[in-house]
């Protein structure tokens, strides 16, 4: 409908009204109105307010029924255009008296004088008396009205605003009026009607005209709101004549003339519906569409459409049916095409509002959803229309759209002349081409629409019907490519049955096309949907994986999770194998599918922080329906504490995968490898020499194995530490294993990687040691080692021994040495000092001197020693000359046989546990136990104490640490280990030396080297300072001291007696002590044999001892070498006060006389 505007006359005779229209058109419309209702309702604000001006005459003034109130003018002006008082008087007062005595005659209109005046008229008027505008409100103004308004035409003195202001005011109030006085009226007509409903003869439709009045003046005043309140009454109203059924104002019911059923709801001038209610002949259809109209239309003037797209999804549906329950005979689809052309008339007509409302997000949001519901129920009836034309089949997801045609009309319904459906929906289900087109483009705004409202839900349905399209037009592709981007979904929703739905169509699709891969992937989703198939397609649909997975077209592995075709179940604690290396664990699966299960290979994974994993296996078995028992072997020998990890089941290219670490408590294992299983261990070297590069020694023993083929890999654990890759091979030597020394064979091992060095054979209850240098390049007390030894015994088992061990790396002794010559010998002094924590017991220490020295004497090392932590030892040997020169300072090694008391304690304990164990038939758990002896049980062990009384106290047993080491133990064996444990303990809680010397007595000592050069000399210089004896050093006097200098050729092999050589000595000074009168530095020429004496004056500074200054004797040849043998090294001497006598003489007059000037203290 058109919009309303109010109507406001104009009376002007004096032809200028040309000039009045432009200025006052350029002040419409009005803006910022106040209705105050006369009912006490609250106020009303109107923004904006359109005005229709027209002449005024009497036809246009008359007074109109309240039915056709918008023609009734609200406001009626008159312009005078007069400054002249007789003027006026003559003329113009009775032309407005005529006018208004025709305004006052109709009712509910208002009227307003304008005086119309230019700046030279409103000047001359100050000065009359008085002016026609005092004289027209004089005449006309009654009561406290003002009805005359002023404007001043082109008046530079006031603004524009200023000059219309006065008129505008009273032209609004005017018409706030008039419009006031007409909701009065209007309000009590339709009361009184109202109140007469229940009298014969009452007629609906008078009383919607009358009412619909009052929504017109309300929408004539811009008060939409207020309008659209009125048409929810009159709807209720409806509702209630239709809940009584007291339809006789109408005719038929309607619907079914030409167009009807492809009818614009928001097209109110499609028919002549006011006319139509006014001559009571209109029908219920074209009321509900004409009322359904008038609210939307008032709805989009307040940009609401998100109501609309509400108020629609309510009323399309409920009239669809209430039209399903009064017609008998409706037209072939009539329903489906009128829902659908109504959604999509509403959908289209905020499409294009949309603009106006684009700056509030949240409104759009929601104005996405609801228009995606309305494209949602048109598409619905293109399924309901494909499936009764043939375009679709009569299956889901497209039957889900059938609703309407379960309702049954009554008896008394309305028979109609059916007429075929609207000639667009026609021509688009005539093919298929046409019908696709159109069921895609309001699926694709649909889907737009709820994604754009965050409604995924409901997009996925409306995807996949778009797929079950393209799936029945054979069109394959694109069908999988839809059916795979919405499938996972529907799944991750639980939609579980609509998810079987899809995935089928996807499964087909993928197997039309020929991707095995997808294929098997759509299988497994259905068989993890399993519960809501039937039992002929569970079985259909494993027979089609298992079939798939093992063909020769699939390339790719596939990974799925056990559950819920399977459950895993780990039963039984890890046990030893009796017949070979290694040990086994139980599993149960239960196959929940209803066939039997061919598989390659079933694996079981344990992890460890000791070692990486171990990996139990199981080739080529059956599963069973119901629960299957396997045993799973693990040919890799690694003791240590293990946490189930993972479980694989592979068959063909698919692999099933459980992960034990998510459930809610990890299970945790013991691992132990058999007492005659193949083992190593990394031990230091028993003898070593510093200077040399760093060893350690891998023990390799077989056990009971006949090793035909080994390969050793080594690997760095920690960071700092390397193997030498310059050395070409590894040294071993191979014996029996319990003989005392491996030394029956001894060999090399060449290789090109620490990564698989090849071992050679060896028998049963053999022994392998290899050593392997290895450098350091961080400072760390120890490092950490991996190794594995990969062996193949007779019967063609390939096993694996790994383990993870520390080494360390610092010395528990420091040995430093210093060099005391003399003429004839020199004395090596060695100091050793305990460098560790742990006292160190001293076995023997000798120095291996070279062969070119014959005098070689030591004292000899009376028993053992112990040497506590910073406790120093120290040992003199006197070493001669050597008597051959061998061009190279000769070097002796200075060996030092010792052990640690932490070793003897452990070796002798360990002992003492491995019997007992050994007795109890748990010989398996023999490094297990001894490890967490070693670093937990024996901490509080008093070392200290031990080395000074030779006795060892046991602390107490920790029980809570034994339940902790022991915790991941059969019982038994648990109890068993810690009765063994209690054991020890309690029978060995006081032990002497000579008992741990006997239960370690297998025990063998390390060997360290300490390489020490003997140096040479061609001469050796003795020097002596010798002071008079009758000589008394006194400070400040000066004292003559005889540096005597003796050389010798002793120490040179070649020596040659007569040859003299120049030198020059160098005297230290301590300057704070002494002052040096003479040369500090003096060269002199000397002779083998031959004394040389030199004076040297020195003052003494202080008294009291002190040293005698340090002269060194240097060769001023470079080619000859030179040692000096210091005889006064830390002497020191005697030095006395310099004493005088002096003579005072007193003189009590003259003070004080001095017979000399020097007094000493």
């Amino acid at each position: 409908m058109d919009s309303k505007r109010v109507i406001v006359t104009y009376c002007e005779e004096s032809g200028n009204w040309a000039n009045i229209e432009k200025d006052l058109a350029a002040r419409l419309p009005l803006r910022n109105l106040v209705w105050k209702p006369s009912n006490n309702r609250a106020k009303r604000n109107i923004a904006m307010l359109d005005v229709e001006l027209k002449r005024f005459s009497p036809e246009v003034s008359k007074n109109l029924p309240p039915v056709t109130l918008l023609q009734n003018p609200y406001l009626n002006l008159y312009f005078v255009n007069c400054e002249d008082n007789e003027t006026y008087k003559n003329t113009v007062r009775q032309h407005i008296r005529e006018w208004i005595t025709l305004v006052t005659s109709k009712k509910n209109q208002e009227w307003l004088i304008v005086h119309i005046s230019s700046q030279e008229n409103a000047r001359a008027a100050k000065f009359l008396r008085s002016s026609v505008l005092d004289r027209i409100k004089a005449d006309f103004n009654t009561g406290k009205r003002d009805r005359v308004a002023q404007v001043r035409m082109a008046d530079t003195e006031m603004s524009e605003m200023e000059l219309w202001a006065d008129f505008t005011d009273k032209m609004k109030e005017g018409i706030v009026t008039s419009f006031d006085q007409n909701v009065m009226t209007f309000e009590e007509d339709i009361r009184r009607l109202d109140s007469q409903r229940q009298m014969p003869g009452w007629n609906y439709c008078t009383f919607f005209i009358l009412k619909e009045g009052l929504t017109n003046a309300y929408e004539m005043m811009n008060l939409h709101e207020e309008a659209l309140r009125q048409y929810d009454e009159l709807e209720a109203s409806f509702f209630q004549i239709l809940r009584d059924n007291a339809l006789t104002w109408y005719g038929k019911f309607g619907g079914m003339q030409e167009g009807d059923d492809d009818a614009n709801l928001l097209d109110l001038n499609k028919k002549p519906y006011r006319d139509l209610i006014m001559q009571n002949t209109i029908s219920v259809f074209d009321f509900r569409t004409y009322l359904f109209g008038r609210q939307c239309n008032l709805l989009f003037r307040l940009r609401r459409p998100v109501e609309i797209c509400g108020r629609a999804l309510k009323f399309i549906p409920s009239f669809a049916k209430t039209v399903r329950e009064h017609v008998l005979n409706l037209t072939d689809n009539f329903l489906e095409s009128w829902i659908y052309s109504a959604c999509m008339c509403i959908v289209n007509e905020c499409d294009e509002t949309v603009p106006l409302n684009s700056d509030d997000p949240h409104m759009m949001v929601m104005l996405d959803g609801a228009k995606a519901e309305l494209l949602q129920m048109a598409r619905q009836q293109l399924d309901k229309l494909g499936m009764q034309h043939g375009r679709l089949p009569k299956e889901l997801p497209f039957t889900m759209s059938l609703g309407y045609d379960s309702v049954e009309p009554p008896a008394d319904a309305e028979e109609v002349e059916r007429k075929p459906m609207s000639k667009d929906l026609l021509d688009a289900v005539s093919t298929d081409e046409t019908f696709d087109a159109l069921y895609m483009s309001v699926s694709a705004r649909a889907i737009k629409g709820y994604d754009g409202s965050g409604r995924h839900r409901s997009s996925l349905l409306l995807h996949g019907d778009v797929a079950a399209l393209q799936f029945y037009r054979k069109k394959y592709a694109e069908a999988a490519r839809i059916l795979e981007s919405i499938t996972w979904r529907y799944g991750h929703n639980r939609w579980t049955v609509l998810e079987n739905e899809l995935v089928i169509k996807h499964a087909k699709c993928l197997r039309e096309l020929g991707d095995t891969i997808k294929y098997a992937q759509a299988c497994l989703t259905l068989l993890r949907n399993m519960d809501d198939l039937k039992d002929d397609e569970k079985l259909h649909y494993s027979n089609e994986l298992f079939s798939t997975v093992t063909s020769k077209e699939l390339k790719q592995e596939i990974y799925h999770e056990f559950a819920p075709m399977f459950t895993v179940k780990v039963v039984s604690v890890v046990e030893i194998l009796q017949d070979d290396d290694g040990s086994y664990v139980e599993i149960i699966i239960e196959n929940k599918l209803p066939k039997d299960i061919d598989f390659n290979k079933l694996s079981l994974r344990m992890v460890s922080g000791e070692v990486d994993e171990l990996w139990f296996n199981f080739r080529h078995g059956v599963l069973k329906p119901g629960k299957n028992t396997f045993r799973v072997t693990c040919e890799t020998s690694a003791s240590g504490t293990y946490v189930l990890e993972k479980v694989h089941l592979k068959t063909g290219k698919l692999v099933f995968l459980y992960d034990f670490l998510q459930e809610s408590k990890k299970r945790i294992f013991r691992v132990d490898s058999h007492p005659l299983a193949l083992k190593a261990v990394i031990k230091p070297p028993q003898e070593m020499e510093l200077g040399q590069p760093s060893n350690f020694v891998i023990h390799i023993s077989s056990g009971r194995n006949q090793v035909s083929e080994a390969t050793l890999s080594l690997f760095p654990a920690s960071e700092g530490i390397s193997f030498l890759k310059e050395v070409p091979a590894l040294t071993y030597t191979k014996g029996a294993t319990n003989a005392a020394e491996c030394s029956e064979h001894v060999g090399e091992l060449a290789f090109d990687t620490h990564e698989a060095i090849a071992l050679p054979a060896f028998g049963p209850n053999e022994t392998i040691a290899v050593t392997v240098p290895y450098e350091t390049f961080v400072n760390a007390s120890e490092h950490l080692i991996k190794m594995a030894v990969h062996y193949l015994t007779p019967n063609s088992r390939r096993h694996t021994f790994t383990l993870t061990s520390s080494i360390e790396t610092i010395l528990p002794l420091q040995v430093s040495h210093s060099i005391v010559w003399r003429d004839d010998c020199l004395n090596l002094k060695l100091d050793m000092t305990c460098a560790g924590y742990v006292p160190v017991r001293l076995l023997n220490v000798d120095l291996l001197h070279p062969a070119c020295v014959k005098n070689f004497k030591q004292p000899p090392f009376t028993g053992e020693m112990t040497l506590f932590p910073r406790q120093h030892a120290t040992f003199i040997f006197k070493i001669a000359r050597p008597e051959v020169a061998e061009g190279i300072e000769p070097q002796a090694h200075f060996i030092v046989t010792y052990q640690t008391l932490r070793s003897e304690v452990e070796k002798a304990l360990t002992s003492v546990i491995e019997a007992d164990l050994s007795k109890a038939q748990l010989d398996q758990h023999a490094a297990f136990v001894t490890s967490h002896l070693k670093s937990h049980l024996l901490r509080g062990v008093d070392y200290m104490a031990y080395g000074m009384s030779d006795e060892l106290e046991l602390p107490p047993l920790d029980m809570a640490i034994c339940d902790a080491i022991f915790a991941y133990h059969d019982p038994k064996v648990r109890e068993t280990l810690i009765d063994i444990l209690k054991e020890l303990f309690s029978h060995n809680k006081q032990l002497d030396y000579d008992q741990i010397m006997e239960l370690g007595s297998f025990n063998h000592p390390l060997q360290v080297s300490f390489p020490i050069t003997i140096p040479t000399s061609q001469t050796l210089t003795t020097v002596e300072i010798v002071v008079d004896s009758a000589q008394e050093l006194t400070v400040g006097t000066p004292a003559t001291f005889h540096v005597q200098v003796k050389h010798s050729a002793y120490w040179n092999v070649d020596k040659d007696d007569d040859k003299t050589c120049d030198f020059y000595y160098d005297i230290t000074v301590d300057y704070e002590n002494w002052l040096l009168c003479g040369h500090k530095k003096r060269l002199f020429t000397a002779k083998p044999g031959v004394s040389t004496s030199h004076a040297v004056s020195l003052v003494p500074l202080k008294t009291g001892p002190l040293h005698v200054p340090k002269i060194s004797i240097i060769s001023a040849s470079g080619s000859v070498h030179n040692q000096t043998v210091y005889i006064n090294e830390a002497e020191q001497v005697l030095v006395k006060p310099r004493t005088t006598t002096s003579t005072f003489f007193i003189d009590q007059q003259r003070g004080v006389h001095f017979s000399n000037n020097m007094v000493d203290r």
